[in-house]
Order: structure tokens, then C-alpha cells, then sequence
């Protein structure tokens, strides 16, 4: 296993061995699916969603496992709070946590706030090693980034500056009039970020859009802060639009630490898709994520671990969006090296990532262009390229690009495609006044909406929940190429790394392209 690259995290500061003391940490014990392949193949060629039962008994780990894992974290010294059907839950001093995995610890300060991580990749007993994926939460350099950017001033944003509104979106895209989201639960994963009731309700007012229903879940204990940070605008846009496509789904914010202190935003990305997974009260058959980073700022099996999950939740029924992020194929936050970068969670080969257009419509609202979103004013490009943690994945194996010309073969983002570029934009209203924003943070929330139609759809035909969409996209583009609109111009090169360009087909910058919906519904139904 690689750890984080070296030369990634030396802007950070000097590290140092860590004096580990008596500090607290949090800790996640992540076990392996059992039989993956077997029920992978399942999930593709029957199209199966398990239930809670059925996953438990054919991919979890044996109840004697889990309890003799238990034990041994206790006899450590660390104490367990939680647990779930692949998750152990722990906490513990840093010299409890040392101790337990064999680590040594280095340390900075960056910006007033400790930064650790493990010298080593933890050691576990023998009779636990085998059945164990990943530790999450033995550092804390990755660090929590919304994806979304404001308009650039004097350029001109659809609708005479105000942004795209809802009802171009449902012109461009062919979306069904008739489908509405009703019976749908959409999962909004945010980290620190609330939202104002005033807010939404004056947005969907506005474009007298019916008024879904929200509902707001503390993951952890962090409050919904009402809308009064600047960073809130992620979580009110996320809310905004997925109602404003699906305004008959319910819409459940899933709030999270973004990491403070010695909390790892790893983990807390973890601990936020564990409890979506998990939520019997509400059922979500969709999720979206607007956040993250370049994928070297995460260690390997932290990703992991979030991938896993993802891939337990497709097996429940439950698609997962992540925006593919707003930096180009540069990918990185901040400073960093001057290299391709894919951004992570996107990466996760059994999510479905979401990239960036730039889109222009006629006054009757049909498309007279969508290109790649491609830097042209120090504003964003959209987030795109291989993967050097995940291998190339079976459904991309037929993907010219990935298999031939990219000199990598690694997992490519992105899937899909939506209008992302902050100069075109979307309308959103924010601490009372209407403002224009846009990023592959709007794209994820819509896509998500998108789905929650399909599976209103399918409910109708008497069918499950979607769930794996991932394999389907490129079963589907490969035999129907009219589904997307294929976009061919434009690149995501940025803050001087050359990425990739738009081409035909799938390529790192849009992957197949935009959706034309009510086709892309009735191929899956």
C-alpha cells in the first residue's frame, strides 16, 4: 500500500516525531465484503438489491469475528461506541492507538491546526489481518473543500446575469414533465455547511416550484448553523436545485464535522455515507457529495474504505453523485505539485462522478452549445482524469482512452456530465439576496434529482431502486450513444498542468457528456 506521497504533503510544514500523550482519536475498523466478486456479478447481471438480512448473512463477516475483534480493540485500551454490518467504531489515546497498530506518529501545525499521520501502515494480528480493509482516521491531512464557484463580475451568466433557472435546466436536458420525484428520499451528504429555511423557500417560491419537504439529520452531533457561514452557500445550492428538479422527493441533509482538531474529514466522510447506508428511518435511493480533494491529500485506505461503502450502498439500492471537482486536472486545493490530479471521493470507482459543461441556450431553451468547462478567466475547469489509487474497473475496460492513449490505467473520472461553469451559472438565493454560482457542486445535486425521477419511474413499473448505476452508463452509452450529448470541445487544463481534452466518446474532462433524461429514464426502465 502507497501512502500519502511525501512531496504532497510538505507544504504542511516540518514534520516531527509526535509526542502522542493522552489525546483523543477516533478510529474506524473497516472490514472487507465477503465474496465481492460473487455478489458484484449478481448485482450486474440480475440488477439485484439486497436487503439488510440477505447482505449480512452473503457478504458480511461472522458474528464470532466481530465480537473476537472487539475484544482485542478493548484489551488495547481503546473503546468501542459504534458498530454496523462491516464497522467497528473506537476510541482511544493516540498511545492506545500507536500501541494496538504497531505506528509512529510525525506531526505539524498548519494554519493553528495539528496535523498528524502514521509513519507506518498499521499492523494487525494474524487471525484479523485477512478480513480487515482499511483503519480510517489515523490522520487528518485531508481536509474539507465545497465545490462550488461564484460568477465571475462583469461577464454575462444566462437570464440577463441571474444565472440558469430551473426550468432551462428541465428544457436542455429533457426533463420529464411528468415525473417529479415523488416517494423518493434523496440523501444530501454535508460537512459543517447548514442552510436557511428562509433561503430555499424563497427559492423555490420564486419559480413557484412546490415545496419539498427537508428534513435535517446530525450525523454527529453538528448542528444545522442556519445558513450564517459563507460555506453554507454549498449545502443551500445542494437543497435548492435537487428540489427544484425533484420537488416531490423528500430531501434529507446528513450533516457531519468537516474534521476539527484531531478529527480526520476522512472520517467523518466515512462516518456520514456509513449512517446513509444504515438509515431504516428515511431509506435514501440516492446520495449526493459536492466536497473533497486531490485524491494524494487522502491516505489509500481511507479511500478505500469510502469505495467499499459506496459499493454496500449500490447493493441496498442507493446510488451515489460526487462532483469531480472544480480545479481541472490539476485537482489540488491549495498548493501542490504541478501534475494530474484526480479528485477523491470521485474517484471511487462505484460512484458515479460528475463533471463540468459550459452551456448556452437559445430563448426557447434548447442547447446551442455545451462544450467542456475550460478555464478561461482563472474561474475553474472541470475536475477529470485517471486514478493512481483505484485500478482501471471492468466497466471501463472498453474505454479507448483509458486502455490505449492516456498512459495510465488506472479508474477515469468523470462518468457524466452537466453545466458547471460559474460564468454561464445557477440561480441561487443565499442569506436572503439571489446570487449566481456554479461548479460540478451544482451538477452532483441534479444528477442526484435526475435519478430520483428514474426511480419514481421504476416504482412505478413495479421495479427496485437503480442502486449500481455505474456498470449501467457504460453498458448503456456503448449500445445507445444518443442517451448523452457527447461534447467534444474543450479541455480541463489548469493553474499550469496541462490536462485533458474533450474528444469523442468518453474522455477525462466530461466523461460521456450531458443526458438527454427522458431517454436516458426509459433505456433503464
Amino acid at each position: 500500500m502507497v501512502r500519502h506521497i511525501p512531496e504532497e504533503i510538505a507544504h504542511l510544514g516540518h514534520w516531527q516525531p509526535m509526542a502522542r500523550g493522552t489525546a483523543p482519536v477516533e478510529i474506524a475498523l473497516v472490514f472487507r465484503i465477503q465474496h465481492q466478486e460473487e455478489m458484484e456479478r449478481k448485482m450486474e447481471q440480475a440488477q439485484c438489491v439486497f436487503s439488510d438480512e440477505e447482505f449480512r448473512q452473503n457478504y458480511g463477516i461472522s458474528d464470532a469475528l466481530r465480537i473476537r475483534a472487539r475484544h482485542w480493540l478493548i484489551q488495547s485500551g481503546l473503546k468501542v461506541t459504534q458498530q454496523d454490518t462491516l464497522t467497528l467504531w473506537a476510541r482511544g489515546s493516540f498511545d492506545a492507538v500507536a500501541h494496538a497498530f504497531q505506528l509512529d506518529f510525525e506531526e505539524t501545525y498548519h494554519r493553528g491546526r495539528r496535523k498528524f499521520h502514521p509513519r507506518q501502515d498499521p499492523t494487525l494480528p494474524d487471525w484479523l489481518s485477512p478480513f480487515v480493509l482499511s483503519v480510517v482516521g489515523l490522520d487528518n491531512i485531508g481536509e474539507l473543500h465545497p465545490k462550488y464557484r461564484r460568477v465571475t463580475e462583469g461577464l454575462e451568466a444566462a437570464n440577463d446575469q441571474q444565472g440558469f433557472f430551473p426550468n432551462n435546466i428541465q428544457s436542455a436536458y429533457s426533463v420529464p414533465s411528468t415525473l417529479d420525484g415523488t416517494g423518493i428520499t434523496i440523501g444530501i451528504l454535508e460537512f459543517s455547511n447548514g442552510y436557511a429555511e428562509d433561503d430555499i423557500k424563497a427559492f423555490w417560491s420564486s419559480f413557484s416550484i412546490p415545496r419539498p419537504t427537508v428534513e435535517f439529520v446530525s450525523v454527529d452531533g453538528t448542528p444545522n448553523d442556519g445558513g450564517t457561514s459563507s460555506q453554507d452557500l454549498e449545502c443551500t445550492l445542494d437543497v435548492e436545485w435537487a428540489g427544484a428538479i425533484a420537488p416531490g422527493a423528500t430531501l434529507v441533509v446528513y450533516e457531519a464535522s468537516a474534521g476539527s482538531s484531531d478529527q480526520a474529514f476522512g472520517l467523518s466522510v466515512l462516518k456520514n455515507l456509513r449512517y446513509v447506508l444504515n438509515d431504516s428511518a428515511h431509506q435514501p435511493s440516492v446520495a449526493t457529495i459536492s466536497y473533497g480533494d486531490g485524491e494524494t491529500r487522502f491516505a489509500p485506505a481511507t479511500m478505500e474504505a469510502w469505495d467499499s461503502t459506496i459499493l454496500e450502498m449500490n447493493a441496498k439500492g442507493i446510488t451515489v453523485f460526487v462532483a469531480s471537482g472544480d480545479q481541472g486536472a490539476y485537482g489540488l486545493h491549495g498548493v501542490g505539485l504541478p501534475i494530474r490530479h484526480v479528485d477523491a471521493p470521485a474517484n471511487c470507482p462505484h460512484a458515479v462522478a460528475v463533471g463540468g459543461t459550459h452551456l448556452v441556450l437559445d430563448r426557447q431553451g434548447h442547447i446551442t452549445e455545451e462544450t467542456g468547462w475550460t478555464e478561461t478567466n482563472d474561474n475553474g475547469a472541470s475536475g477529470g482524469g485517471v486514478s493512481r489509487v483505484f485500478s482501471l474497473p471492468s466497466y471501463q475496460a472498453s474505454v479507448s482512452f483509458l486502455t490505449e492513449t492516456s498512459g495510465s490505467s488506472g479508474r477515469g473520472v468523470p462518468d457524466v456530465a452537466l453545466n458547471a461553469d460559474p460564468d454561464t451559472g445557477y440561480a441561487v438565493v443565499f442569506q436572503g439576496a439571489a446570487t449566481v454560482v456554479g461548479g460540478t457542486s451544482v451538477g452532483s445535486p441534479i444528477w442526484a434529482a435526475f435519478t430520483a425521477l428514474l426511480n419514481q419511474h421504476r416504482a412505478n413499473q413495479g421495479m427496485a431502486p437503480i442502486g449500481s448505476l455505474i456498470h449501467r452508463i457504460y453498458q448503456r452509452a456503448a449500445t445507445n450513444p444518443a442517451l448523452f450529448r457527447d461534447i467534444t470541445v474543450g479541455n480541463n487544463n489548469y493553474f499550469g498542468v496541462v490536462g485533458y481534452d474533450c474528444q469523442p466518446g468518453w474522455d477525462a474532462v466530461t466523461g460521456f457528456g450531458s443526458p438527454n433524461l427522458s431517454q436516458w429514464i426509459q433505456s433503464l426502465t
